[in-house]
């Protein structure tokens, strides 16, 4: 299908509820709005950018030095890491780019919905769109993201190979704060998890609490978020002194990654025989903290 804006809106398009416009890079952006907020996402890498709910900023970071070019991967926003997540899995090819090569691919959009409380899109990708020397396998993915009184996504892998097939994955979702020093991250352990200098953090834990909180004293709102067939969470934030290229050099100040994830190296990866199915899932909200709700 040809997915420019103009198609794009003639055939998925809602008028108030759902856009397309070209992107950084000429490549399409999808904006949803529904009662309770707005986000756009990206066709490179089925790629969220912003989610801003009502009354409250944006929930995520996207790095102003982002590159939105084919076969390259956005930084920020959540990108989705598949079929593997971080460095590809052994006995793969050594070229085998991190994160899986789902996230630099162009996605195509096959579905929209709205009613009166919710704005949904779904987006599709097979072996047909994009491949990999490390994965020729046939699959299906399937991406719905549905706007309401929180954002969730939904990434559905289907096996379309006549054998099993072994994969991992994640959600890599960059959440915004106003300083990474005074945040504090609640649900992965008895104690709560509390950031107070620049250090890089990158540690993968099994998936406990059914809702994790990340509290926010400067920007005073706590983002909820939820995880369904994750076996479990990462949190990642690289140093300042190690920024990356697309990344300006006081970036990481200004978001902490927190990631359901199902990852090889933890022995968290997923099988599926011939035709089955398995879908990852994340709820994201914005919430003021109790003592401010209370406010009149």
């Amino acid at each position: 299908m040809n997915d420019t804006p103009d198609t794009l809106n003639h055939h998925f398009g809602a008028p108030g509820r759902i856009a397309f416009r070209e992107g950084p890079g000429g490549i399409p952006v999808a904006a949803l709005i529904a009662p309770h907020g707005a986000c756009e996402l990206s066709l490179l890498g089925g790629q969220v950018l912003s989610y801003r709910p009502r009354g409250f900023q944006d929930v995520l970071w996207l790095s102003p030095l982002a590159e939105f070019s084919e076969g390259k991967p956005i930084r920020g926003g959540i990108p989705i890491c598949w079929p593997w997540f971080g460095k590809a899995p052994a006995g793969l090819p050594s070229d085998a780019p991190n994160h899986g090569f789902a996230r630099t691919a162009r996605w195509r959009v096959i579905g929209s919905e709205q009613d009166t409380q919710t704005t949904a899109i779904t987006l599709e990708l097979t072996d047909q769109d994009a491949t990999h020397p490390a994965w020729p396998t046939p699959y299906r993915l399937t991406l719905t993201v549905t706007l309401g009184d929180c954002l969730t996504l939904d990434l559905q892998t289907r096996n379309l190979a006549d054998s099993a097939v072994i994969y991992g994955e994640a959600l890599h979702a960059y959440l915004r704060v106003a300083d990474s020093r005074q945040i504090t991250l609640y649900g992965l352990g008895e104690k709560p998890l509390v950031f107070t200098d620049d250090a890089a953090h990158d540690i993968v834990y099994p998936k406990t609490d059914p809702i994790l909180a990340l509290w926010d004293p400067v920007m005073e709102r706590i983002l909820a978020l939820a995880a369904d067939d994750a076996s479990a969470v990462v949190v990642w934030h690289p140093a300042l002194a190690h920024a990356l290229p697309d990344m300006p050099l006081e970036g990481p100040r200004h978001f902490l990654c927190v990631e359901p994830a199902n990852p090889h190296h933890t022995g968290g990866q997923i099988t599926l025989r011939p035709g089955e199915a398995h879908t990852l899932t994340l709820r994201l909200q914005a919430t003021l903290p109790p003592t401010q709700k209370a406010q009149p």
